[in-house]
This record gives structure tokens, sequence and C-alpha cells, in this order.
């Protein structure tokens, strides 16, 4: 990003300077938190919550239950009344192309394995695809599509060239293999090791799967620590730094397997102050939903989420005026673009998203301007599309789904302000930095009735604070 620069025109200074980037990770009793860094602060934050897992990355085998011409897609049984929904245009692809109906490609009550790509929402299914993907950092293999492919991202003409011509000598039983970034700071023997173990576990879950009755179960997704390894464990994160010895334990034994490159950036926070706290990621998530959000230079942008859209505005507020007003607007403009796409991925926000920036006119202006955001979406992980800039200052963003938004998981539908079990485990956090203080010795913590029931609800988070703390947790309503 160019936070440091002020210049009217699109900072090509600062883009030159290396990004430093790390990933936190806050093992706590009942969820495991990460926060991505970059220039100390912080761009996403995920939550991993035990009681409300990810089926995400989940494979199973299915039962087709209905078909629908309208959407052109599925209706898939999964089993104990879990149903997904299978866009058509995500089946395998076939050769001969497409038939215009695609329905014609399934019947109902036939067999298909098919996998998590997004857990359900309100009343929305969990989202399928038939296009399976068996995932390490380095390597993704394809069970129903042949060939090998290489990462856009790595772009050394040479080296994509050269693993491209490697991966092609392996044996990958009719299979498919992409190689990620994470690829080319691999061996050879480092590539073809994890390629085996992805086929192995792939073969292993696919066995026998037409004696047993269908639907079931193939392949759970990750569980939390591994998730965030497959997908954070890149050669672009300089550091990534755990708060439990024991997950960095099991992290770096992932690593040795699957990604030995990885093994030399891990490392354990060394300080006493948790680590949230000690790279400000608490204060972030207290302000995370805010709807006004303070620029450096006295200006702010606020965000307003509505049925349709989000809407931000940039305001001028209480910035200083100077002898070039346009070059002051522009300067603004581009502070808060950078805010607005931090702001953006920290809480998730996906589909339509219309920004009003401060007034702004000339080509030149405008053409800088649309340079420093088109550099904002570059950066995004998710997929991200623009408008132009309109003549009253408006511009229009369309950003795909990505993980589960911060929103649905902190705060209460009907209000603004943390759920019960957002309350519960940050009470639970407190809890266990006191018990620190005087290990063993029983504690009293008081809270709501809501959230005092909700904890007793969930044994094991009393069991895992009492196992990791030797304190008794004794709970009191307020």
């Amino acid at each position: 990003m160019w936070s440091a620069c002020l210049c009217s025109k699109p900072p090509t200074c600062c883009k030159e300077m290396a990004m430093s980037s790390e990933i936190l990770i806050n093992s706590a009793i009942g969820e495991t938190r990460l926060a991505h860094m970059e220039q100390g602060q912080p761009v996403e934050i995920r939550l991993f919550r035990d009681h409300e897992p990810s089926l995400t990355g989940a494979i199973y085998y299915g039962r087709v239950t209905s078909l629908s011409s309208e959407f052109q897609a599925a209706f898939i049984d999964l089993g104990n009344g879990l149903t997904g929904f299978l866009p058509l245009n995500l089946l395998p692809k076939r050769p001969g192309g497409k038939p215009k109906d695609l329905t014609g490609l399934l019947t109902e009550g036939q067999k298909i394995i098919v996998q998590v790509t997004a857990d359900a929402t309100g009343d929305k299914s969990v989202k399928l695809t038939g296009r399976i993907e068996v995932v390490s950092s380095a390597l993704i293999l394809h069970p129903f599509r042949e060939g090998a492919f290489i990462s856009s991202r790595i772009k050394n003409p040479d080296r994509r060239e050269a693993l491209k011509s490697f991966a092609s000598t392996l044996n990958l039983r009719g299979m498919g293999l992409t190689l990620r970034t994470e690829a080319q700071s691999l061996t050879n023997d480092e590539i073809k090791k994890t390629a085996q173990h992805l086929i192995r576990h792939w073969l292993q879950a696919v066995d026998n799967r037409d004696r047993k009755k269908v639907p079931f179960l193939l392949s759970q997704g990750p569980e939390s620590l591994l998730q965030i390894l497959r997908e954070f464990g890149s050669t672009k994160h300089d550091k990534m730094i755990f708060d439990r010895p024991a997950a960095l334990k099991n992290a770096q034994g992932w690593a040795r397997e699957f990604a030995p490159d990885l093994l030399s950036r891990m490392e354990l926070h060394p300080g006493k102050t948790p680590l949230f706290e000690h790279y400000g990621v608490e204060e972030d998530l207290d302000r995370l939903f805010d709807k006004k959000i303070p620029l450096p230079s006295g200006a702010w942008i606020t965000i307003e989420q509505t049925e349709a859209m989000v809407t931000v505005d940039v305001n001028m507020g209480n910035a200083r005026l100077s002898n070039d007003p346009m070059k002051q607007r522009l300067n603004i403009n581009f502070s808060a673009a950078r805010e607005i796409f931090r702001q953006i991925r920290l809480r998730g926000i996906s589909g339509l998203i219309v920004i009003d920036f401060i007034n702004i006119s000339g080509k030149s202006i405008v053409t800088n301007l649309l340079a420093v955001i088109d550099n904002l979406i570059q950066e995004d992980p998710v997929q991200v599309q623009r408008s132009n800039l309109s003549a009253f200052g408006l511009l229009e963003l369309a950003r795909k789904g990505g993980p589960r938004p911060l929103g649905r998981q902190m705060l209460a539908a009907t209000a603004p302000q943390a759920t019960i079990e957002t309350a519960a485990l940050a009470l639970l956090r407190q809890a266990e930095r006191d018990a620190a203080a005087k290990p063993g010795i029983p504690l009293i913590v008081s809270a709501s009735p809501q959230v005092t029931t909700w904890l007793k609800t969930q044994p094991q988070l009393l069991t895992a604070f009492t196992r990791r703390t030797g304190s008794k947790l004794d709970l009191k309503e307020t």
C-alpha cells in the first residue's frame, strides 16, 4: 500500500517498496483467530469457532434430489438433513461443449461427488461444486481433470516452463495438478512427495464408496489450523507468528511434510502481552463496525450497510484547507481509497459497493485516482470489478463473496451489538489472562444470564479452560 505517500500522482515510489506481511494466529479457548497484517495494519481477520465449524472444503458422496431448469442447478442431499446447491456449470468439464439445458446432465436420484465451496448463510443452502480440489499450500489435485497447470502468479517464464515440464512427468493416475505460487520454492522431490500424498488422500477417501449407503461424508474439510496453513502458508508472508507452543508445533509438523520453506518463517510470540493486543488487532476489532472511520488528514469515511448495497461516503470533515484545493482533494481520495479497501477486506464486504468520493476534475487527476484503485483491486485476493468514476464522483464496485463475513459471526442480526457467542468467547480470553496471574486458584466471573447460559451449554470450553489454566471457572449471573 502507499500509506506514506501524499504525491498527486499514483505513488509508484511506494509500489516499489517491500511490503511487510505477517500472519498472526491466536489459539484461544473455543476459537482460533487469524490476522493478516500488512505494513503493521490488519487487512484481514478470520474467526474459526469450535461451535460453528466451517464445512468449506468437505467432500460428500451425495444424491440428486431435484433439478431446476430456471436456475440451471441441482439440489443435492448430503445427509443428516443437509442440502446443497450445485450450479450445473460447475460440473466437471466434458468434451463436446455444454448443452443449452444443463439439467440433462444429471437425473434425480443419481449419486454424485461434490465439494462444499461456501457455508450456508441465512436461508441459503451450502454451495457446492462438482470440480473437486484436494489442496495443499503448494499444489491442487484435480481428480476429475487431466493435465498440469501453473499458477498465473508465477511470472518467470523459465520457472513456469520448468515446473510444467516436471509436473508432466509425474504419475497422476489420470488426474490433474495445479502448481501454486508456493511450489516455486520447493524442490522437485518435495513437489513429487506432496503430489503423492494428495493422491493417496483422495484414493483413500473414495475407496469402497459404493459399498456404503449414500449420502455420506467422504472427506472432512480441514480443521482451522490446517485451513490457515493451506491458505496462508505462502511465500509472500514474512512471518507466521503463533501464541501457543502446541499450535506452533502442529504447524511445524505439517510444514516439514508439505511446505518446508515455511519453517524458517514460523515463530512463537515472545512477549507477555497477548498477541492481538501487542499488534493492535484487538483495537481494530473493537472499532470494526463503526460507521465513521477517521482519516489522518482530518477527513473521514462513513460506511452504511443496506439490503441492496453498501454505501461509502468520503467527507472532507476537519481537513485543513491548502493552497491547492484540487491536489488536497485528490490526496484525501487517495487516503480514503486505501482505508476503504482495507475496511472492505476486514469486514468481508461483498456484493455491490457504491463509493462517493470528493469531487475532482481533470482527466489526468481522475486517471491517477483510478490507477490507485486498480492497484488496490489487484491486492485484494477476492475478485473485484469496478465502474468508471461518474461526473458526480461515484464509483461502483462488485466484489465476490469471500470467507464468512465477520459481521455475521460477531454481531447480532437484530441490532449492531456483539452476539452472545462473541461476548462469551471474549470473556474466556479475559478470564485466561486473569488466571495466568494466579494459576490454580478458582476464578469467579460475572456475566449476563444469556452469556452464562450459553457457556453452560458448551462444557467442552469450560473443560478446556481448566486444562489450559489449571483454574476452575465459576460463572455468576449479573
